[in-house]
């Protein structure tokens, strides 16, 4: 039988036994596949395919996965290009049947929300896995429910894109998760206090890191020791750090704001920034326009993995300024190179200082807040010193094998012998 795996995270086919995802990603499924062991026959794998165009602009941060060496398929479900006409007229019911027939073999499947609602390929996938009476186990990573105010408030999007959100889209998803509890076989929220929320006491719907970090990233005892006496060391700038995607609800802005602010106020303050996205322009032009070019770099992005975290070598603060809801696995990576975090207070990032001791958080989205964090972290190197120990532990507690093996001890519970298929044709 097959894990089912159905994400809206597109991926580029090479061949039929061949694709590329994004690294991190990429990497999570390999060690999924090691962690259902010989219970599965193989990791099928259903999203979206990129377009020629995607996998060139992307294929800096992208890793191949090869079915002969990692058991993962990938089956395309349709093109990102898809218009939601093509999609409904030419493509939908095609998409149905390969579902079916992809759901009929999985002992259990891996889902989600749909928040595509034009190409709802993963509400096919629930509603398949449910007709078909195979266990689900349901995962939300995003807690959604401040989203459109957030976006309304920072400008991200004006009155009608907000009245559509409230009105049309927040009730489709909420439906979605409020659901699942009653629906599906286990449930994985990334939100304690979602988990509340919708759970209601239930126990199988609970909380979850999902990370990419496995053991080998985490500093050694030997390395956490030489990277605490680097923090001590009082005299040298504060460097901060942003690794991920350029995209407008990271607020990047906001962070090089902070910078400007902080440096303008006397502290040494300098931000790297390793990433591409379509927001690089306007961010290389704030930095232009404030005069930071000695203050602000910009670094292109790599692939998960050694080369990434040598660049985070000489790195001190790992910043986060979501302006929505955000539950970046980059957290994870920096407190496991002992770098602690400093975020806006969002729930992620909430619960994530409560458990870590790690995060240092700064009123959400204020720059001027953000700067003074800054300025007290460049005068506090005792304090970066205690959180990056606090970060490590917390990192080695939390690594991706430790987290695929709670979720596949959890899973084994609910997987049952997937429906032979001549008896699913007789009925």
């Amino acid at each position: 039988m097959d894990y089912v795996i159905a994400v809206q995270a597109p991926a580029y086919p090479f061949s039929a036994t061949r694709f590329a995802t994004e690294s991190a990603f990429a990497q999570h499924l390999k060690q999924l596949r090691i962690s259902i062991g010989s219970a599965f026959d193989r990791v099928v794998l259903l999203a979206p395919a990129m377009t020629d165009a995607q996998y060139a602009a992307g294929a800096g941060h992208l890793s191949e996965v090869d079915f002969e060496r990692d058991g993962v398929l990938f089956v395309p479900a349709h093109r990102t290009d898809t218009s939601a006409k093509r999609f409904w007229l030419r493509e939908s019911l095609k998409l149905w049947r390969r579902i079916l027939c992809i759901v009929r073999r999985a002992g259990v499947v891996h889902s989600g929300v749909a928040d595509d609602i034009w190409r709802p390929l993963m509400a096919m996938v629930n509603f398949a896995a449910w007709l078909q009476r195979r266990p689900v186990m349901f995962l939300v990573d995003i807690d959604f429910r401040e989203h459109s105010r957030r976006f309304r408030q920072v400008g991200l999007w004006n009155f009608r894109q907000y009245l559509v959100n409230r009105l049309v889209y927040d009730p489709l998803v909420y439906a979605q998760v409020w659901l699942a509890p009653r629906m599906f076989q286990l449930v994985l929220l990334k939100s304690a206090s979602m988990v509340k929320h919708f759970g209601k006491g239930r126990p199988h719907v609970k909380n979850f890191y999902d990370v990419a970090h496995c053991l080998e990233d985490v500093l050694t005892e030997g390395e956490l020791q030489v990277r605490i006496q680097e923090l001590r060391c009082a005299g040298h700038p504060l460097q901060v750090v942003y690794f991920g995607r350029f995209v407008p609800y990271k607020g990047l802005d906001k962070a090089i704001e902070a910078v400007r602010i902080a440096r303008q106020r006397g502290a040494d303050v300098r931000l790297t920034l390793i990433g591409s996205g379509e927001c690089e322009a306007d961010l290389r032009a704030q930095v232009i326009d404030a005069d930071l070019d000695d203050a602000v770099s910009f670094m292109s992005p790599v692939p998960y993995g050694p080369e990434l975290f040598e660049r985070l070598r000489s790195m001190h603060v790992c910043v986060a300024t979501p302006l929505v809801e955000d539950t970046p696995r980059a957290a994870f990576d920096a407190l496991a190179r002992g770098i602690p975090l400093l975020a806006f207070d969002i729930s992620y990032f909430r619960d994530l200082a409560q458990a870590s001791q790690s995060v240092v958080l700064s009123p959400w989205p204020d720059p001027e807040a953000l700067a003074k964090c800054l300025e007290q972290l460049a005068a506090d190197p005792q304090r970066l010193a205690d959180m990056a120990a606090r970060g490590v532990e917390f990192a080695r507690a939390n690594t991706q094998s430790i987290w695929l093996q709670r979720r596949a001890k959890w899973m084994q519970e609910v997987v049952r012998p997937p429906v032979d298929p001549l008896r699913f044709e007789s009925h």
